[in-house]
């Protein structure tokens, strides 16, 4: 977006901006107007860059230290999920609602990938999101946490690399657009993480660190 747009919204300008639909987004990746596979996602309506840089990196960029961790999470979650009747996905999108496909580090997700066959992962299927958080922090914390509060997603965990914390949200609330809620865990901690009705899953703070 033009920064001369941002500060006139700042200043108090009125202007409606409209909002794409996940079906409009849709049709600007088969139609080759977004490119299949870029860094971005579609929030509230509108198309914004993944941040997943280091605290010093450009917005474009892939941050070491997130690239590290995500690949750490994604063998724990890879062993895990194993013959357990869901499926672990990487970076890929999950609709939420109409305005908003975000596309979370890892989401543990029911049933086979061949249950949806063309279509994306909806809400309804998703067990578990996980965010690797440094400059995307912020965003993490609220808006996502918003989103998938409100989608009634029931787990919810930021793997905060600025604070070296594992921050655990649960308990949806929808209407109230969070979680009821939070425990937060140190990089040495030995927790388990309750998903659904597939048991518990244990996680060594350690080895994601």
């Amino acid at each position: 977006m033009n920064t001369h747009l941002l500060d006139d919204l700042r200043s108090g300008v009125n202007l409606t901006l409209a909002p794409l639909n996940v079906e409009q987004y849709h049709h600007m990746v088969r139609h080759g107007i977004l490119r299949d596979g870029d860094p971005i996602e579609l929030i509230e309506g509108a198309i914004v860059h993944t941040d997943r840089r280091d605290s010093s990196g450009q917005i474009t960029s892939h941050g070491c230290r997130h690239l590290n961790t995500r690949n750490k999470l994604t063998a724990v979650l890879s062993r895990w999920v194993a013959d357990r009747g869901a499926f672990l996905q990487v970076q890929g999108p999950i609709t939420l609602d109409d305005h908003n496909e975000p596309e979370p580090d890892c989401s543990l997700i029911a049933g086979k990938p061949d249950d949806f066959g063309d279509a994306v992962p909806n809400a309804a299927a998703l067990l578990a999101v996980f965010e690797v958080a440094d400059s995307s922090l912020r965003t993490d914390r609220r808006t996502k946490q918003r989103l998938y509060a409100e989608a009634s997603i029931p787990l919810y965990v930021i793997i905060n690399l600025k604070d070296n914390l594992i921050e655990v949200h649960s308990e949806p609330l929808p209407v109230e657009s969070r979680y009821g809620n939070l425990i937060t865990y140190q990089p040495n901690d030995n927790f388990e993480l309750s998903i659904g009705n597939l048991g518990p899953l244990p996680i060594n703070g350690s080895e994601l660190f």
